[in-house]
């Protein structure tokens, strides 16, 4: 019998900010679903920044042994330092699921990732409150009720042999109540993973005309630019003459960059004091973008450091994604 292999789904990273895909993760596998892709004769290969998931299928294409109805779970691992400099995000540990419809994924839910052993902090002081750990299905596993008589900050929890996966842990005050959603695993929590994704195997994956493609998107951070010319030896007329334009928007083809001057008398707390700019007898002056711009990894071009008309600066340097904050410092000299 010959066998071969098929593509069951595939996860792909999109980040606005790379303008040729994005390879800033890895992804762990923990062990129960290693062991299931043993199980299920699957391979999971991460290639160009995604990760490809294969089913081992008979001659006619079906597979060996299929898994539908389970679920296989990964830890994106980060492996960009500066993707917090790119990246808007709000979310502190997202956690990427299936949608209803299982070939989409559903928008990224956020979650408190923890070990099998924890404490969590109650959310008010109001007394009694009955706190009820529930599993994803939403049964029970613990409840406490915390009274005055018996009152304590935290209510704690060993879910060792417990399956990893969802919890929620329900508050109920006399008049109030509140929901918190913790991930249970030791392994993706001591592998300090970005976020967690669960695929649902659903039945449709099998068909290679349905087998999906799941993209994980990022929106780029968006920073007002700001260029800091620092200029010795320029006389005040000189200086006032300087400028800075966006010079390159038709030939990138987007929308073009508009800068305000703003003297060194008018920086307020958000600007870097001049003092701390160049040497004594420098002059100083801000060109700040009028609106914030995205961060792109490709260079925008031709945005312009002039004087009367002159490019001086032809091409100004652009935010690197080391770059924590929008400020870019330009040193000019005019010899005398």
């Amino acid at each position: 019998m010959i066998t071969q292999f098929r593509t069951l789904f595939t996860v792909s990273v999109a980040h606005a900010y790379y303008s040729a895909g994005c390879r800033d993760f890895d992804f762990v596998v923990p062990v129960d679903t290693a062991q299931l892709l043993r199980n299920g004769r699957l391979l999971a290969k991460v290639r160009d920044g995604g990760l490809h998931v294969l089913y081992e299928a008979a001659e006619d294409g079906t597979p060996l042994v299929p898994v539908a109805g389970r679920k296989l779970r990964f830890g994106l691992k980060l492996l960009n330092p500066f993707f917090s400099n790119i990246t808007e995000f709000a979310i502190k540990t997202p956690l990427y699921r299936n949608a209803p419809a299982a070939a989409t994924l559903a928008a990224p839910q956020g979650v408190s990732l923890t070990g099998q052993m924890f404490s969590h902090p109650l959310t008010a002081a109001t007394r009694p409150v009955t706190v009820v750990l529930k599993d994803e299905d939403g049964r029970s596993v613990q409840t406490d009720t915390i009274t005055a008589a018996n009152d304590r900050p935290t209510v704690s929890y060993d879910l060792t042999g417990q399956a990893a996966g969802l919890y929620v842990v329900e508050e109920t005050y006399p008049a109030d109540a509140e929901a918190i959603t913790y991930y249970v695993d030791a392994e993706l929590a001591a592998a300090g993973v970005f976020g967690v994704m669960e695929i649902g195997i659903d039945a449709g994956f099998y068909v290679p005309a349905t087998s999906p493609a799941f993209t994980i998107s990022f929106i780029a951070r968006t920073d007002t630019l700001k260029y800091y010319v620092v200029a010795q030896n320029y006389t005040d007329t000189e200086f006032s003459q300087l400028s800075v334009a966006d010079g390159g928007f038709a030939e990138d083809e987007r929308p073009p960059v508009t800068f305000a001057k703003v003297v060194a008398a008018a920086f307020t707390a958000e600007e870097i004091p001049p003092g701390m700019l160049g040497e004594s007898g420098a002059q100083v002056v801000l060109f700040k973008s009028q609106a914030p711009v995205a961060r792109q990894e490709k260079a925008r071009k031709k945005i312009q450091l002039s004087r009367n008309g002159d490019v001086l600066i032809k091409h100004l340097p652009q935010l690197g994604a080391e770059k924590a904050r929008g400020d870019v410092i330009v040193h000019l000299s005019k010899r005398n």
